[in-house]
């Protein structure tokens, strides 16, 4: 498969995220390697395969919105929220004219980024919904690398925050949890030979005092 170029890398990974999501749900066994802990013991003790089951009936017959930016909706929970934290050049790879050639004529200049991605997972009524979509995303974040870097996210690791509650951009009874995802992107563009532009007249018109005075430059 090929590599996507000069990626938008909200965009790659909303998409790596709705694939993810798309694939459990098609596949659902896969949340008994996710949720396997409360399988063991001793916590089978307190929970085992029913609970885990519980969990995948949730997953299946829930609608998850997953949205760039903030919902419109800050009352909708669950949902996944992804937009961009910093986007910067990397200082360590960056060069004045970074190009490499293609065949004679052609070269194509490159620049690296470093980018990082606030994945916010929401969920209301209780906790324990928030911690099972981190586990899901957890999960797809590992899982779908090789994926990821086919949609131009390259090298991508991450990490996480507890439980909070935004109540700037959403409801004040929704429960909210961080994953910031850091990751390289790469930029890249065809470079021509800098083109000197002479003989431009430009008319200069000045005021003062009543009078105009026209100068040529």
């Amino acid at each position: 498969m090929s590599y996507i170029k000069n990626p938008l890398p909200q965009v790659a990974l909303h998409r790596l995220i709705q694939e993810g999501v798309a694939h459990i749900k098609n596949n659902i066994d896969v949340m008994d390697s996710i949720f396997n802990y409360y399988s063991q013991p001793p916590m089978d003790i307190d929970y085992g395969e029913a609970y885990v089951q519980t969990i995948k009936d949730w997953f299946t017959q829930t609608k998850i919105p997953i949205v760039q930016a903030w919902s419109l909706n800050p009352q909708k929970a669950p949902q996944i929220s992804i937009k961009l934290a910093t986007e910067a050049e990397d200082e360590n790879k960056a060069a004045i004219g970074d190009h490499f050639g293609e065949g004679v004529d052609t070269d194509v200049g490159t620049a690296p980024f470093v980018v990082q991605l606030d994945v916010g997972i929401h969920a209301s009524k209780n906790t324990d919904q928030t911690m099972w979509l981190y586990e899901i995303i957890k999960f797809i974040l590992f899982k779908f690398k090789r994926r990821a870097e086919q949609l131009g996210l390259q090298l991508h690791t991450f990490n996480a925050t507890d439980l909070t509650r935004n109540q700037v951009v959403m409801a004040d009874n929704i429960f909210t949890r961080y994953i910031r995802v850091r990751t390289i992107t790469q930029t890249f563009w065809d470079s021509y030979d800098y083109i000197e532009i002479e003989d431009i007249e430009t008319d200069l018109l000045a005021e003062s005092a009543g009078t105009k005075i026209t100068t040529d430059i």
